[in-house]
Order: structure tokens, then sequence, then C-alpha cells
């Protein structure tokens, strides 16, 4: 086997960090061949990175997976999650607790329709993520602030987000989502700031990772208020909303991790705008020597394939630009023996890079 496709041993923690591609996806190793999937991306033919990857190092993702967490529904965390929840029937299925709200559901079987975009919100996914549960007759876990979503032997995993408070407002704010009767349809917008993303807390004997989502600093200040929280620091860290400085608190770093851990982060870019800026790569330096990127750079060309008439007219009615992107997809893997005074171990694959490389 390569590097790449060598499992991890039993006794080993691994945390892979795939995109950015088509979307950010995380596959978790948690010991004693338990596995976590966090959020969902897509290679070029579609397939989910997850699959893909277990598959790659001689597991059947339908017996090997335990626990499948969806942060939230922005597209680019969602993308081919209806079939890897699907395929991995076994594992248990998280979320934030609104999004599996009947008043939410309801509003989603309203939206989906309307949803024009290939980057939008996630509304499509979502719809036929729910869809299928309904049909397996499977209820999700419900992901809220300070509960232990899953265990399994030594590993806990904590949800440490959203607030009840957070909860309330993203239900009154998607609800004036919903389209008046006669309304031209249009683009479903993402929500900001993120306050319903599910941040984790992922725990096994000495060995403790901090996986931040997109959520933004306003979530954070309310995880650090809690008493209720997992104590400890984490060594591991996946850096919110691909290092903007809109999700960066800096009692993160002081209080929730060790010093100098290993950070790893996915890349974006979308309408010209590109995370993580340069200010933000500075900044993330001077917190950790050890800060990698999934992928060195991306770009986004204008799409050449020609539409229908019918299309493009739906397409300008609303508002939406359409682009094809020209992917650098790149993963991230670090690996650490569990009860071993070893650091972690870090490999790239693709176009991954260390921060200071990243341009």
């Amino acid at each position: 086997m390569t590097a790449e496709t060598t499992p991890p041993g039993a006794g080993e923690f691994e945390l892979t960090l795939f995109g950015p591609g088509y979307g950010e996806g995380i596959v978790l190793h948690v010991g004693d061949g338990v596995w976590v999937i966090v959020d969902s991306c897509i290679d070029a033919d579609g397939s989910p990175r997850a699959l893909s990857y277990l598959e790659s190092i001689g597991l059947d993702p339908a017996k090997s997976v335990n626990l499948i967490v969806a942060t939230h529904w922005h597209d680019d965390h969602i993308r081919g999650l209806a079939r890897l929840v699907s395929e991995c029937n076994q594992a248990t299925f998280s979320c934030a607790a609104a999004l599996s709200r009947k008043e939410f559901l309801a509003i989603i079987s309203v939206l989906e329709p309307c949803h024009l975009s290939v980057n939008g919100s996630g509304v499509r996914e979502l719809y036929r993520v729910f869809t299928g549960l309904k049909e397996a007759k499977s209820k999700p876990s419900h992901a809220i602030a300070n509960r232990r979503i899953f265990k399994r032997g030594a590993c806990e995993v904590w949800s440490l987000s959203p607030s009840d408070t957070s909860f309330r407002g993203f239900l009154r704010a998607v609800g004036g989502l919903v389209p008046s009767e006669g309304e031209t349809k249009r683009r479903i917008p993402e929500l900001s700031p993120n306050d319903i993303a599910v941040a984790l807390w992922i725990e096994v004997g000495d060995v403790a990772v901090l996986l931040g989502s997109d959520l933004e600093r306003r979530g954070w200040l309310e995880i650090l208020r809690s008493a209720a929280r997992p104590a400890g620091t984490a060594s591991a860290f996946k850096i919110p909303h691909h290092g903007s400085e809109n999700a960066d608190e800096p009692q993160v770093w002081r209080r929730m991790l060790d010093t100098d851990p290993f950070a790893v982060l996915t890349p974006w870019r979308r309408g010209g705008r590109t995370l993580p800026t340069e200010p933000d790569v500075r900044r993330i330096i001077s917190n950790t020597t050890n800060a990698y990127a999934s992928s060195a750079r991306t770009s986004v060309v204008a799409s050449s394939k020609r539409r229908g008439r019918a299309v493009d007219r739906t397409i300008r009615e609303s508002g939406v630009k359409l682009r094809r992107l020209d992917v650098s997809p790149g993963a991230v893997r670090l690996r650490k023996v569990i009860h071993a005074a070893d650091p972690w171990r870090v490999e790239l694959f693709g176009a991954a890079c260390h921060l200071e490389d990243f341009a």
C-alpha cells in the first residue's frame, strides 16, 4: 500500500481533512475501528470523498462508519451528504437540533423547489437527507451546546454549539426565507452570522481535538462562557470558517488549545473572494507553527457549457451567476498514537501545504 492508502492502527487517532475541491469534509478514526465523518464534500465525479477514502484503505463504509455529523447547511459542507447517510446506514446521524425541528422541515419542503443555484445554501441536499431518514424510519441525534452526542469505548464526541438563543434565532430567520405567493423565485441565501454551526470536541484517552466548523466569533464567546463544556485543551484544531477573521477568537487559542497546536483548514473562494486572506494567514501562523491547508490555491473560471434558453432565463430571474470550479483538491492527514508522547504525524496529499506556503 502507498502511504495514502495505509489504514491507521487500532490504537491510532486520525483526522483527515479534505478540500477544497467541491467542498470540505473530515474523516476521523477514534481508535478500535470506530470511524466518524463530519460534513461532506465530493470528488469531480460526484462521489462523497469520505466514501472513496475509506474504500481506498480497505474499509466498507457501511460497516465502518459509526457517526455522521452535519455541522451546518452551507453548500460547501454538505455536498454528497444524502448519499453518505444512505450508504452508511448503520451510522448515527447528528445535526443541529434546529435542522430537524418540524418547523424547519416544513420550511425546507417549501424552499426546496425554489433552490435554483448550484452555489446555494444546501437546502436541496438537506431535503434529500431528511426524506431518506424518514423513509428509513430513522431519527437524527440532536446537537446542541454541551451535549455528548456519541460515546463508544473510550471515545466521546461533544457538541459545543449552538446555544438555545442561537437555536431560536435561526428558526425565526429561516422562516423569513419562504417566498410569498407570486414572488419571483430567488436564490436561497446563506444566513450570517452562522450561529447554528456545530463545533465539536472529540476526546479519546489523552487525545482531544476541536473541530470549529464555520462557527463565528459570537458563537465562540458563548462556548467560552460555558462552565458545562468539556474541560482540558486540544492538541489538534480544525480552524473555523476557512481561517476567516470573523471566526477567530483569541481566547480559544489560549484557553481551549495546547500551546502550538496542530491546526488545519480548508481554503475557500467564491465571487473573487478568497479565504484565508494574507492577514488571516499571518494571524494563524502567529498562533501556531503547525498550521496546514488542504490546498495551496483554488481558481474559479467561467463555465463554457451551453445551457438552454429556459434555464438561462430562470437563472437571470434568480440573480444567480453560475461558475464551474477548476479545483486543486488535496488532503491533510494527522495521525497520533493514543496514550503516547509522540506528536501528531502530518501527511500532505495533492495540493495540500503548510500554511506558510499558501498562495
